[in-house]
């Protein structure tokens, strides 16, 4: 390799890219649906405060990170079926077109 030519970037398997983008937009999917319902509804004032003792009052940011992780689990088992779809589908890519051309 002639030291003006970058080098290739190593490519990621089909396997690989799938995970990542369904990671990736499921988080940030995650990210915009814990604003939104705990920007409405504090679980604290549902009417439960009879229910609630001072000490789990206290737990309420694990409230909200439970939510969020079964937020970002919902919405990646939905990307990655996407994912999967998309891949496996009569009209997915076949794999050997999936190559990038490398550089001579």
């Amino acid at each position: 390799m002639a030291d003006n030519e970058a080098p290739f970037p190593a490519t990621w398997s089909r396997l690989s890219e799938g995970v990542s983008v369904a990671l990736w937009t499921s988080f940030l999917a995650a990210c915009l649906e814990t604003a939104a319902v705990f920007a409405c509804f504090d679980p604290m004032t549902l009417g439960f405060d009879d229910y609630f003792s001072p000490s789990l009052l206290a737990l309420r940011p694990m409230i909200y990170a439970m939510g969020f992780f079964v937020f970002w689990l919902f919405t990646f088992i939905g990307t990655a079926l996407t994912a999967f779809m998309l891949t496996s589908g009569p009209h997915a890519t076949p794999r050997s077109a999936d190559r990038r051309p490398t550089s001579s």
